[in-house]
């Protein structure tokens, strides 16, 4: 097996640190811009930030028109946790630009969205979603960010959004949340335990899909399977205070106070002394 298969294998195991490893060890060997953008690529997903950005910079040095590099250079730095999260954001934002400029394609435009709306800019976020559609109407992430912003406001057209972008993946498993949570929403219980489900068949870990699913139960009188479906999703996260909260008041509303006080015996308290 060669290093390029050992380093996709390891990835697809979920070994992401090996995987980076043995990508930095390819680039080095093979000098090309496409072996630095997937070593990058890697030490952004394990949040080697400093380590990724010399990546990209090398994959650019190398090919200054890889627009896939400048797309990956704006990601490092639309995800980053140690500069100032403004600026990250304005340099994520600007790499996606120059990116656009050479390849404008609904991937980009998708990002550079996410960017302008991490900005507070949402209508050129909008507006840029909107022509990832256009590109590509078939791009099921476009659809469902877009379908994000119009939750509030408008939450037929963000039915609608998501509606059509699981048609493109049935599979789409934050399409289905979000489904499952504006069901909810206008009280069509039956369809929004569904989209939990289906969400929770296409990512069984997910803890808000779970949690969403237990107060989903609870509501519909399904106090059973609501309870260890709570169990479950706090042993998940036993410090996510949200989870707590919602099972304990599950717990008090089922007449178990005993527990229910347990359990927010567990939440450690926020704000001063």
């Amino acid at each position: 097996m060669d290093l390029e298969d050992k380093a996709e294998k390891a990835e697809e195991n979920g070994d992401l640190e090996t995987a980076c490893a043995l990508w930095k060890e390819i680039a080095a060997r093979n000098q090309d811009a496409t072996s630095f953008v997937s070593y990058g690529r890697l030490a952004t997903k394990i949040e080697e930030w400093d380590e990724a950005e010399v990546a990209f910079a090398e994959a650019l040095r190398l090919d200054p028109s890889y627009s896939l590099a400048m797309e990956g250079m704006g990601i490092l730095w639309y995800h980053r946790t140690d500069r100032d999260e403004t600026e990250s954001f304005q340099t994520a934002k600007d790499w996606y630009l120059k990116a656009i400029k050479l390849d404008r394609n609904a991937h980009a435009l998708t990002l550079l969205g996410s960017s302008y709306l991490a900005l507070g800019d949402a209508t050129a976020a909008q507006d840029a979603l909107e022509q990832a559609i256009k590109i590509d109407p078939q791009y099921e992430e476009a659809m469902y960010n877009l379908a994000g912003m119009h939750e509030e406001k408008d939450p037929a057209r963000a039915v609608e959004l998501l509606e059509r972008a699981i048609e493109i993946d049935p599979d789409y498993s934050l399409a289905h949340q979000r489904l499952g949570v504006l069901r909810h929403h206008s009280g069509d219980l039956i369809q929004a335990e569904y989209h939990f489900r289906r969400s929770l068949e296409a990512d069984p870990t997910d803890y808000w899909s779970h949690l969403y699913l237990a107060n989903c139960l609870a509501v519909q009188g399904g106090e059973t399977e609501a309870e260890q479906t709570y169990r479950f999703v706090t042993s998940l996260q036993p410090e996510n205070e949200d989870g707590l909260r919602f099972f304990a008041n599950f717990l008090e509303s089922i007449g178990k106070e005993q527990e229910a006080a347990a359990v927010r015996a567990t939440i450690k308290p926020t704000g001063g002394q």
